[in-house]
């Protein structure tokens, strides 16, 4: 019976893997693999090109495979990085892509992006203007002829919408209507808004305020006056070792007042209470002092070999 039970089961995961695959097969003939993240490596299998990030050379290098392995077509450079302090302005490569045969690159700096689109041998088809925002990814969408260009700020998302119905050498950019047309800005709400919608009056948020300040406090109280009666119990078990019998040292301050005749014990108890009492107006202090006189009649101030030259051998 375990052994059917285990076979059913791997038949089981056997269709679930392939069905998966058979999924992800279709997504790759669709067109859906193109993800919406930064990409440093792009290739076009029909003629075996390569475009590659140099991230130390801050270029694009655009390879073709041969009989050997591969040649270097062109580097195309992104921004010139030498002998410059502005390294916010500075524009890196984020991305890398080849579609319909053409090579395409995102670069970005801290404040604005841009893209720039080239043939395979590496000469310039389309370079976009500037658009403010830091963008780290892009990607198309072959069915609707869309390209897609995304990153994030620091409120939100920024994301760019370009036509290219027209093909990539075509690509026409309104840049006077660049943030009404391409350019969408996506802007986290702020927790003050999100309480806003819920709580418009602020109401509620003054109640679990107050709440949380007057039980703070009432902790806090309960928490004194409980220390303060753990002192007072201390003290009480420390005065019943010292007088044994509760009205111990009230007897003998009478019979020290009457002049009487007092016992060892009552001298002591009295002692006792006259020393805690003192003990408890001041501070716990070493009254013990320690005079040590040392004589030392030898000066060497006055030796006169302490003004001779020394010469080592």
């Amino acid at each position: 019976m375990n052994k059917k039970v285990f076979r059913i089961f791997i038949a089981i995961c056997l269709l679930v893997s392939s069905f998966a695959s058979a999924q992800e097969n279709k997504n790759i003939l669709t067109g859906n693999e193109d993800p919406l993240i930064p990409q440093a490596f792009a290739v076009d299998y029909q003629t075996q090109t390569i475009a590659v990030i140099d991230t130390p050379e801050n270029t694009i290098a655009i390879l073709s495979r041969n009989a050997s392995g591969f040649d270097v077509v062109k580097e195309v450079l992104v921004d010139v990085t030498k002998k410059r302090h502005d390294v916010q302005f500075i524009y890196n490569p984020k991305s890398v892509a080849i579609y319909d045969h053409n090579v395409i690159f995102l670069a970005s700096n801290r404040d604005s992006c841009y893209f720039r689109v080239m043939d395979l041998k590496g000469n310039d088809i389309y370079l976009s203007p500037k658009f403010s925002g830091n963008a780290s990814a892009f990607s198309y969408d072959k069915a609707t002829k869309r390209l897609y260009i995304a990153g994030n700020n620091a409120r939100g998302y920024n994301i760019f919408d370009i036509d290219v119905s027209n093909g990539f050498s075509n690509i026409v950019i309104d840049t006077i209507s660049t943030d009404k047309a391409a350019f969408k800005n996506y802007t986290i709400p702020k927790k003050a808004d999100e309480i806003k919608k819920h709580d418009k009056y602020g109401l509620g948020l003054t109640v679990i305020a107050m709440s949380t300040v007057f039980s703070a406090l009432i902790i806090i109280s309960i928490v004194l006056m409980g220390f303060a009666k753990i002192l007072r119990n201390a003290r009480k078990t420390r005065a019943k070792k010292i007088f044994p019998t509760p009205n111990m040292g009230i007897e003998a301050m009478r019979e020290f007042k009457s002049g009487g005749n007092l016992s060892g014990e009552s001298l002591a108890a009295i002692s006792a209470a006259i020393y805690m009492y003192k003990d408890e107006l001041h501070d716990e202090e070493n009254t013990v002092l320690t005079i040590v006189r040392v004589e030392k009649k030898y000066s060497p101030w006055s030796s006169k070999e302490h003004n001779m030259n020394i010469y080592r051998r």
